[in-house]
């Protein structure tokens, strides 16, 4: 995937991101990555595979630091095939899941479970069913602050009282290291996007009509930064509102 000649074109280009601030994937492919990919079918199949590959490697991490069990309904948002959704309705018997994806995306269909239903939508505007759980799992990293200000107002939207919204990434530390920048680099340059640090994600979580509770590290790169809607925050003791599970 990283070899893909939209991504080395983007390298190429690097000196557009330092000067502009944008992405350099502009300069050869004006619509984009997400637009490219709609066009190429063979570059789409790749992408695909590599985010699969990827999800079911990190999927166990997730399960092992993060309770599902209260659970009764997950919408994963821009869930792909769904691999962690049906990892976790298979470890939580009670809950059923709806993965909302993009209409080719939800066509190209996933692993089945009798409890997990497809539905077809952009999150950037199309209103989300009601859930107790919500899963963004590598979405927000691929996009600027405007856009993922505009997802995350979105979830706030449908999210109800008693609902926890997990947004599931490579967290930063507030303390970088160069080893820390790389993926930082590469969103840049190929998506626009990228990595943000607990106190720059819970900034667009404050803007976004929601808190940041607690982040939970996972035995991998992952970490779980869980939000609520602020009044639900502000109900819970303050000894609450931080958490670090290894």
């Amino acid at each position: 995937m990283m070899g893909l000649p939209v991504r080395l074109r983007s390298f190429d280009d690097l000196a557009h991101s330092v000067r502009a601030g944008r992405p350099s994937i502009e300069l050869s492919d004006p619509d984009g990555l997400w637009g490219y990919l709609r066009g190429a079918p063979r570059e789409r199949a790749i992408f695909g595979q590599a985010m699969t590959a990827k999800a079911a490697g990190e999927t166990a991490e997730v399960l092992a630091a993060y309770d599902f069990s209260s659970s009764r309904r997950i919408v994963d948002v821009g869930g792909g095939r769904g691999h962690l959704l049906h990892a976790i309705l298979e470890a939580t018997p009670r809950a059923r899941g709806i993965l909302v994806d993009l209409p080719g995306v939800v066509e190209a269909g996933g692993p089945a479970h009798p409890r997990l239903v497809r539905q077809a939508g952009d999150f950037f505007v199309d209103p989300l069913p009601a859930a107790d759980t919500y899963l963004v799992m590598d979405v927000i990293h691929d996009w600027a602050d405007a856009e993922a200000l505009a997802i995350l107002t979105v979830i706030r939207r449908a999210a109800m009282d008693d609902t926890r919204v997990l947004l599931i990434e490579g967290l930063l530390p507030e303390n970088l290291d160069p080893g820390s920048l790389t993926i930082d680099v590469i969103m840049l340059a190929v998506t626009g996007g990228r990595e943000r640090t607990d106190a720059e994600l819970g900034r667009l979580l404050d803007a976004a009509g929601l808190r940041l509770a607690r982040v939970i590290d996972t035995p991998g790169r992952l970490r779980i930064a869980e939000a609520r809607r602020v009044d639900a925050v502000n109900a819970q003791r303050p000894e609450e509102r931080h958490e670090s599970t290894h």
